[in-house]
């Protein structure tokens, strides 16, 4: 596949792309329900969440939202909005999606504050798992928030056992200005 940055077209959700998204994220075996996107989609109505979806040659490549009052506590008590859920397809890594994604979203966040915040997994995987997005929010200069990981939202307490798992959560932050 030759093809470059700029041939990437990015747009906001509608509901017509929910199929769609669906269907691509399921051909490769990964679970994102249409549920979800509908979830998305009324919070994106209400001015709570916006979802981008990215397009390489007309086919969808994959996805990033930008969530302006955090799950994560310490994020909200500082109005830091937190950038949520960037998915790029596998087979369309390598080509500047994720990185054009976030652009979009940090160029957004900073009309709310200097600062935006993003959580990262801690696995690897087959598919690189969280590896590639761990590099990357590194590149763009992405550094831990400080306070550890957290286990669905809640800080992890030393000696206890947590599930490596998508819940299992590093925090970070990045000077927008």
């Amino acid at each position: 596949m030759n093809k470059s940055i700029t041939e990437i077209s990015i747009k906001t959700l509608d509901l017509s792309d929910i199929p769609v998204i669906v269907d691509a994220f399921h051909k490769i075996n990964w679970q994102k329900p249409a549920s979800l996107f509908n979830s998305y989609y009324q919070e994106q109505r209400k001015s709570e969440r916006i979802i981008w979806l990215a397009y390489l040659g007309g086919e969808l490549t994959g996805y990033i939202t930008l969530k302006w009052v955090s799950h994560y506590e310490p994020f909200a008590k500082l109005n830091i909005p937190e950038i949520m859920d960037l998915n790029v397809l596998p087979n369309f890594r390598k080509f500047g999606i994720g990185s054009k994604l976030l652009q979009i979203a940090e160029e957004k966040a900073i009309s709310r504050g200097n600062i935006v915040g993003i959580g990262v997994g801690l696995y690897g995987g087959s598919d690189g798992g969280y590896g590639p997005a761990q590099r990357l929010y590194v590149k763009r200069g992405y550094i831990p928030d400080g306070l550890g990981v957290t286990y669905d939202y809640q800080l992890a307490v030393p000696g206890q056992a947590y599930s490596l798992d998508d819940d299992l959560i590093l925090w970070l932050t990045k000077n927008l200005k």
